[in-house]
This record gives C-alpha cells, sequence and structure tokens, in this order.
C-alpha cells in the first residue's frame, strides 16, 4: 500500500516540477512555432506551441511582450503559456 502511495504522489506531483519563468523584453523574430526575445540578459528562444494563438498572432520584430511559460526539457528555450503585449500607460505600444 504504502508504494502505491508513493506512486500516486510522484506521478501528481511530476508535472507540476516544471520550472516556472516569466520574461520581459522584445521581439527579435516570430514564426509559426517559435519566437526568439531579447531580454536584458540576452537572446531567449520561446516555442509557441502551447500558447494561445491569438496572443501571438501579428507580432512583429521589435514589439516589448511578456511571456509565461515552464523551461523546456533540453534546458534551451522556453514553452510558452501565456503571451502578453506590453504597452505604454497611454495604451500604445512602448517603444
Amino acid at each position: 500500500m504504502l508504494v502505491f502511495v508513493v506512486l500516486l504522489t510522484l506521478a501528481v506531483t511530476a508535472p507540476d516540477a516544471q520550472e516556472r519563468v516569466r520574461i520581459d523584453g522584445q521581439v527579435q523574430w516570430v514564426a509559426a512555432t517559435r519566437m526568439q526575445v531579447m531580454t536584458g540578459g540576452g537572446s531567449v528562444a520561446v516555442d509557441l506551441r502551447q500558447a494561445d494563438q491569438a496572443a501571438h498572432r501579428g507580432l512583429r520584430a521589435g514589439e516589448r511582450v511578456t511571456v509565461e511559460g515552464v523551461i523546456a526539457d533540453d534546458r534551451r528555450s522556453i514553452v510558452a503559456r501565456e503571451i502578453w503585449r506590453v504597452t505604454d500607460q497611454l495604451g500604445g505600444q512602448a517603444p
């Protein structure tokens, strides 16, 4: 019985163990399922396949964005879950 409880606990917590991240930066380029974002610390690859397509449709190089997601298994990119365009307080696009 104890083994079953331990296995059940591992099965429930394993997917939640992914490292959640949030980055702010400027879009370098966007393709169908990939995006590259320049942050203050460097360039970050973003996988767009799990994000809502409406959130990244129409993004262009130079636009400011916030990306929330998890570190990919290969630790080379972020798997985006949410993407927001960053605007200034007057409702316009940030420079």
